[in-house]
């Protein structure tokens, strides 16, 4: 089945065994020998390693999405908690979400590629980054991880102070709730119409800054790839943070429209992210995508 570079995906049905060796000389200068079998003998040690089938990746991948995700909701949705009852600055808020993002890209990127968002798997599979089979695992992975991070938060802070509870008099609707901590809403100010434009389209930038990171041509630029995430979702949140909460994630938005019991006009967050994503995804594979550049020459005579 296929591969995926940097995600780590590399299916097998079976699983197999291989041996990692140790070899050092004896006094007598030979090196001992013994079958299959695990076993320490003087000069020698051998190791077996077990190739993880299908099923013991995809338990790998589920839980690598899993916390990742609930890394960014736990810590993001945290940074939105006023705790002394004063206003959060706008910009702490991003920085919060854009380090989050850091984190869980530097604590999981090696393992799954720390996806944490289903845009950003819809927009892999579209490029061929990621095996269609598997994204399942992913999605289901960050919404169980987005759950369980706000979950999390939810335990771990007064109730009044996530806003659950406020309630305000509006002169056309009477008694309206105010939506808790971290919930997704548009901007009073703008029409649905709109915020879905913001969504959409800050999505698709988020999806291209993925493609280009996945494109074969940067394979040997990978060194940053954490921070320019993070400062990715910084540069995102800032500046449309005020018409959206800058979302861009279905997962993080259900999370905490589902504790809070926020649902106006939800369907934004999932239908925008989702379309952004796959129309940037697209466009990025026929268009810019190539075919994996030909590796360099190697020296005629290595230097030593």
């Amino acid at each position: 089945m296929e591969s995926q570079n940097g995600g780590g995906v590399s299916v097998s049905v079976f699983p197999t065994f291989q041996h990692m060796t140790t070899e050092s000389k004896s006094e007598t200068g030979g090196v001992h020998e013994d079958g299959d079998k695990t076993k320490r003998a003087e000069g020698k040690v051998e190791i077996p390693l077990v190739e993880r089938s299908f099923m013991g990746k995809a338990i790998a991948f589920f839980f690598s999405e899993f916390f990742a995700t609930f890394i960014l909701v736990f810590l993001g949705c945290m940074g939105c908690v006023s705790i002394s009852g004063e206003p959060i600055p706008h910009s702490q808020i991003s920085f919060t979400f854009g380090l989050a993002v850091l984190i869980s890209v530097t604590c999981f990127a090696h393992l799954s590629g720390s996806h944490l968002n289903p845009i950003v798997t819809v927009a892999a599979v579209i490029v061929g980054h990621t095996p269609i089979a598997i994204s399942p695992v992913y999605i289901l992975g960050q919404m169980f991880g987005a759950i369980g991070g706000f979950g999390a938060l939810m335990m771990s802070t007064p109730s009044h102070l996530m806003g659950n509870d406020k309630m305000i008099n509006d002169s056309v609707l009477g008694s309206v709730k105010v939506p808790g901590v971290c919930s997704p809403g548009i901007n009073a100010g703008l029409t649905v119409f709109q915020g879905f434009c913001v969504e959409f389209i800050t999505s698709a930038i988020l999806a291209w800054v993925c493609c280009a990171v996945w494109d074969r041509k940067n394979n040997d630029k990978h060194d940053s790839v954490a921070v320019r995430f993070g400062l990715t979702i910084v540069a995102l949140a800032m500046a449309a943070g005020a018409y959206t909460g800058a979302n861009m994630n279905p997962a993080r938005s259900f999370a905490p429209a589902l504790f809070n019991g926020d649902w106006s006009n939800h369907w934004v967050y999932w239908v925008a992210p989702t379309l952004g994503a796959i129309v940037a995804a697209v466009f990025y594979r026929f268009v810019f995508q190539t075919s994996t550049p030909k590796d360099d020459q190697p020296e005629a005579i290595p230097l030593r």
